[in-house]
């Protein structure tokens, strides 16, 4: 049985996600909107969009980054019954048209984590673009695969079971979440397969990314994922070695 459920991370983007949340309704797949934290006001306008699309809405109390969010609105979809989770961002960077393109792949190779392949335009910062190219050389590294898609787009359906449990392993929950995640389920075996989709930075947009902060968050999950390097890939070849 394949049953898709969307997961959004928001933490004070309702304003953004106001606009985007009518691209999500259309798709008519069950939609879960994880709030982190964020301030009251913009709480409260979270609730109200939820309540007018029938999204379920969740709140988690104190801010933890985007990846508790995330945890939260995995753990609760397999709760539910749901098979797969797609998780896009709320700021509306990612085209809500590419949603059914990931679902159909998603339930044609059920066991795989399907990423997406940015596609990006005359928008996208420099400083974005040079740093997801640093990022991509260490995940190569991570994963001793050239071949690996890049690991910061928030654009992804996820299988839910080996997820939860491979949720249970991460110790990076901010910036660093798209990153270790990837890395750690190829680690645990699964196959990841890339889906084109365009990326946007919108005009007057707001971005929870901190320059310094989160690069050098970014740089300290490397060093982590290189240093147990080792025990991934053994880990892969053994999950590979039972398949076979």
């Amino acid at each position: 049985m394949f049953s898709p459920v969307i997961i959004i991370p928001c933490y004070n983007h309702a304003d953004a996600f106001e606009r985007f949340a009518k691209k999500i309704a259309k798709v008519g797949i069950p939609t879960i909107v994880v709030d982190d934290g964020s301030a009251a006001h913009q709480s409260e306008s979270l609730q109200k969009i939820c309540s007018c699309h029938g999204f379920q809405y969740i709140r988690n109390k104190k801010n933890g980054g985007k990846g508790r969010a995330m945890k939260i609105g995995f753990n609760i979809a397999r709760d539910m019954g749901f098979t797969h989770g797609l998780q896009i961002d709320a700021d509306g960077q990612h085209d809500a048209g590419d949603i059914a393109k990931f679902i159909k792949l998603s339930e044609k190779y059920p066991k795989c984590l399907i990423v997406g392949n940015p596609v990006y335009d005359e928008t996208a910062p420099r400083a974005r673009r040079i740093g997801r190219r640093i990022t991509d050389f260490w995940v190569a590294i991570e994963t001793l695969n050239v071949h690996m898609p890049d690991a910061m787009c928030g654009l992804r359906v996820y299988p839910l079971d080996i997820t939860c449990r491979v949720m249970r392993h991460l110790h990076f929950y901010r910036m660093g979440f798209d990153i270790e995640v990837l890395v750690k389920l190829y680690w645990a075996g699964v196959r990841i397969i890339t889906q084109q989709t365009r990326v946007i930075y919108p005009p007057n947009g707001t971005s929870n990314f901190k320059m310094l902060r989160d690069n050098v968050y970014i740089s300290l999950l490397h060093t982590y994922l290189c240093a147990i390097m080792p025990i991934g890939m053994c880990k892969r070849m053994i999950f590979n070695g039972k398949r076979n």
